[in-house]
Formats: structure tokens, C-alpha cells, sequence
């Protein structure tokens, strides 16, 4: 159920929905601290709601909480020396970066991210068109747009986006 919460947070975070996104997710995080879960989950959770946080800040354009968020996030996947979450933290820095304007340093974060993710494909299009680079733009839209992979969310939201630059 949990789960299920987070997915419609995504979704309402596309749409751009921020409070109502923001409000899945807190709902999502306590329903997991009021379960029998163990520690070690609910402590992941409450990590990951860092990061959910983040990404509502950046649509509501709060650069600082989303700077903020994000690197509580940082610390605390450093801390657990998780290379999947430390790819999230480096996706979550190359968001804001990119909000920000920041393209080499979005280029630099995004590279480090997953590159099995559709999104974060699309997002290094974005950093690349900001920075002027047409070529590579153009190059990691077609592999985002051209992505082959099971199902998923991320394919979802970006594919006709990707496939039109």
C-alpha cells in the first residue's frame, strides 16, 4: 500500500500537483512508521521521504529546501554505503543543478546516476541543451525516447517528451 502511495506521489509530482504529492508521501511515510515493518524499513522510509521532499521543493522552484532535502538524503545514503541509493542522490543533486542552471555540474551528477533509468537519460538531454550542446542533447533524447526495458513509470513520463527533441 505503501508503494502505491508513492506511485500516485509521482504521478501527481508530474502532473504538478506538488501539495497533493507532498501529501501521498507523508501519507505513505507513516503508514510505514505505524506498521509491525521492521527498523531497518521504517529507517529507510524516513530516508527516503529526504528525498520526495526534494523533488516537491523543485517543482514548487524552493531551491534551498530542495537543496536541503537533498543533501540529508546524501548524508544519510553515504552513510549507508548503498551504491543504488547513491546513484538516487546523485540524481536528486543533478535536479537541482539543472533547475538551477548549473548544466556542467547537472552533466557531472547525472552521468553518475542511474543510466538504467529512462528519466535520467532525459535529464542529461535537458543539461546538455543547456549547455549549448545540441549534439549530445539530441543523442541522449534519442536514448532516452528509444529506451528498451520492462515497463516502468519513468519510461512513461519522459518518452514522448524524449522522442520530440
Amino acid at each position: 500500500m505503501t508503494g502505491d502511495l508513492q506511485l500516485k506521489g509521482n504521478i501527481m509530482l508530474e502532473m504538478g500537483k506538488y501539495d497533493e504529492a507532498r501529501a501521498l508521501y507523508e501519507r505513505s511515510l507513516k503508514m510505514t512508521e505505524d506498521s509491525s515493518l521492521s527498523q531497518q524499513i521504517k529507517d529507510n522510509a524516513k530516508l527516503f521521504q529526504h528525498y520526495n521532499l526534494a523533488r516537491v521543493a523543485l517543482g514548487k522552484k524552493d531551491l534551498a529546501t530542495a537543496r536541503t532535502e537533498a543533501e540529508d538524503f546524501r548524508q544519510g545514503t553515504e552513510a549507508k554505503n548503498n551504491p543504488v541509493q547513491m546513484k538516487q542522490a546523485h540524481q536528486l543533486i543533478g535536479m537541482i543543478a539543472l533547475a538551477a542552471k548549473e548544466y556542467d555540474k547537472a552533466v557531472s551528477e547525472l552521468q553518475q546516476a542511474n543510466q538504467q533509468n529512462p528519466y535520467d537519460l532525459y535529464r542529461l538531454c535537458q543539461a546538455y541543451q543547456g549547455k549549448g550542446d545540441a549534439t549530445q542533447a539530441k543523442e541522449f533524447c534519442k536514448k532516452a525516447a528509444n529506451f528498451n526495458s520492462l515497463p516502468a513509470v519513468n519510461y512513461a513520463f519522459i518518452r514522448r517528451r524524449a522522442a520530440k527533441v
